[in-house]
């Protein structure tokens, strides 16, 4: 008996926490109990890795050919110093690519992509995508911003029909720009942010982090200095549709909106409560795709952690 997959976009999450799998001293891809099941790949998923950091796992199920980008290792849940290299990782003046990307786009995640694009490419077109298999693009955290960008050069640059990107806790990947040009390339979309996650909302553009950047004073005044001027000068955009994750007593809810007070109010409550507690659990926590927390909970049955 053929068993049950879950929901499409639990199988997309759980495709970018496959891509977790992917070795990086190796390069090698290993299945673990609970992504790679939930997925429901044909055959083995193809790795792709590059200088052991960026990497794509592409693989094939009964929705079509999914192409999961890897996001990167969380910080130490004890230590600032680790949650400040972290998330100065994300904060990256944005720059033109001419002939490339519209806008302007995060350096970082258009080097990790433009670094493996063409192999995974070449993958994608392996399994013979068209109208009746369809490609879907897929991240989660770095990952997520690198899905956009390399689903718009798969789309544009080799001629790949991308059918919809679906990302998780993504942080922001390029301006305005950027954003009216990928959206009309490739208009469905939808981005998961989960209640609490700091990474959605970085880097900052023109919104209310005052209390974010106050509060980072005291765990890093380098880092409070790159959310103002992330703020007061650059201007990344999120792409896609929204859909957000809530909890209430144990329970979790997707909305399809959410004002940006709201998530910032969120951020800030888990950013003090932490800071207070010198123990950033609950910012790794609010960002894991792992059984029992927000992304989970928020797109997956019950029975995909075996509950």
């Amino acid at each position: 008996m053929t068993p049950t997959l879950p929901p499409l976009n639990c199988r997309l999450m759980c495709a970018s926490g496959s891509a977790y799998n992917i070795n990086a001293a190796t390069g090698l891809y290993t299945p673990d109990a609970i992504f790679s099941p939930a997925v429901g790949y044909i055959g083995t998923p193809q790795p792709i890795e590059r200088d052991q950091i960026n990497a794509c796992l592409v693989g094939q199920n009964s929705d079509g050919i999914i192409v999961a980008f890897r996001g990167t290792l969380p910080p130490s849940l004890h230590s600032a110093d680790s949650l400040h290299d972290w998330l100065v990782d994300f904060f990256v003046v944005p720059k033109v690519v001419p002939g490339k990307v519209p806008g302007a786009v995060h350096s970082g995640f258009y080097d990790a992509v433009n670094e493996i694009i063409a192999p995974v490419a070449q993958a994608v077109k392996t399994l013979d995508p068209g109208l009746t298999i369809p490609v879907y693009v897929t991240g989660h955290s770095k990952g997520g911003g690198m899905a956009s960008i390399g689903a718009y050069l798969l789309n544009q640059s080799f001629g790949i029909p991308v059918h919809q990107v679906v990302t998780f806790a993504s942080p922001k990947p390029g301006d305005s720009g950027f954003r009216a040009g990928y959206q009309a390339a490739i208009p469905n979309q939808i981005r998961y942010e989960n209640y609490g996650d700091l990474v959605p909302l970085v880097p900052p553009s023109h919104m209310p982090v005052d209390l974010l950047i106050r509060i980072f004073q005291r765990i890093s005044p380098d880092l409070a200095a790159k959310f103002k001027q992330a703020r007061d000068e650059w201007d990344y955009q999120p792409v896609g549709g929204l859909m957000f994750i809530e909890s209430s007593s144990n329970h979790y809810q997707t909305t399809p909106d959410e004002l940006i007070e709201s998530q910032v109010l969120g951020v800030f409550e888990e950013v003090a409560r932490d800071l207070l507690a010198f123990n950033f659990t609950s910012i790794g926590e609010a960002h894991t795709l792992a059984c029992g927390r927000g992304y989970m909970r928020g797109t997956c049955p019950l029975s995909v952690c075996g509950s």
